[in-house]
């Protein structure tokens, strides 16, 4: 039986993508995977949100203006696919937006049930206009990022977190994986890192002003920034001011090592 779906679109509205049953594939056990493909066109210094991506999100840059998203679904059944569907909000083809919105719809229908729903994964392959602010949250999956000019946040990642460059970013964290990054400046705001379980590696720019607040667990510090220590120098803890001081920096890693280097 051949199911048709059609979907009426308005400027700033959510699109909540079913599974297209045109692009769906099954196989022999059941399983079956879908393939969403869209592209937006986005305004200089959009805000771009990703949230609830059960597996890899990995973000390619450039110097256009289109957002182009490319994500494989892989389900236990079309059921499980159909109740956590993926949301793109706007949903604009032909017009530009200032901000796009990326998430999976909960599963509230399996929360109230309990029982084997049915599982659901994700491979999420984007390509940014360069020009963006970009937060990522509750994603199951490692995050790879290329450069980003505006601010960049990430919060609640099971999985390692790898950022060529962002402008700025004020807090980042990784329950399961490691944290690299390199920023153009840091902000005001400052800039808060905790990862669990892997090290973290901080780029700042040579003329940075700082205060450093480092704690490690089961690792050690390094750095290679031209920084005055306050107080008792201790395992695995580092207090200290960078240039004349200015926001905080603080960096907390429990299973890992912490870098601070020059870009």
């Amino acid at each position: 039986m051949r199911i048709s779906i059609v979907f009426f679109l308005l400027l700033g509205s959510a699109l909540a993508l079913a599974p297209d049953y045109s692009r769906t594939k099954a196989t022999d056990s059941g399983e079956v995977t879908n393939q969403i493909n869209k592209t937006i066109t986005l305004t200089p210094g959009a805000n771009v949100k990703i949230q609830g991506i059960n597996g890899l999100v990995s973000i390619e840059t450039w110097d256009g203006d289109r957002a182009e998203i490319n994500i494989t679904v892989r389900a236990s059944d079309i059921a499980a696919m159909e109740r956590r569907p993926i949301i793109i909000e706007p949903a604009t083809e032909n017009s530009r937006a200032d901000s796009l919105t990326i998430r999976v719809e909960d599963d509230r229908e399996g929360r109230r049930q309990g029982g084997d729903r049915g599982w659901v994964r994700h491979e999420a392959r984007l390509k940014l206009p360069k020009n963006v602010n970009l937060k990522v949250s509750s994603v199951n999956g490692k995050v790879d990022v290329g450069a980003i000019m505006g601010e960049v946040g990430v919060d609640s990642v099971n999985g390692a977190v790898v950022i060529a460059q962002a402008g700025t970013a004020t807090q980042l964290s990784s329950i399961n994986g490691g944290i690299s990054v390199s920023l153009l400046r840091l902000g005001e705001g400052g800039l808060r890192v905790h990862s669990i379980n892997g090290g973290v590696k901080i780029g700042l720019p040579s003329e940075t002003n700082a205060e450093i607040d480092v704690h490690s667990v089961n690792g050690g510090v390094n750095s290679d920034l031209p920084i005055t220590v306050v107080g008792e120098m201790k395992h695995g803890q580092l207090r200290g001011r960078v240039g004349d001081g200015g926001p905080p920096i603080s960096i907390s890693s429990v299973n890992g090592g912490v870098t601070l280097q020059r870009n």
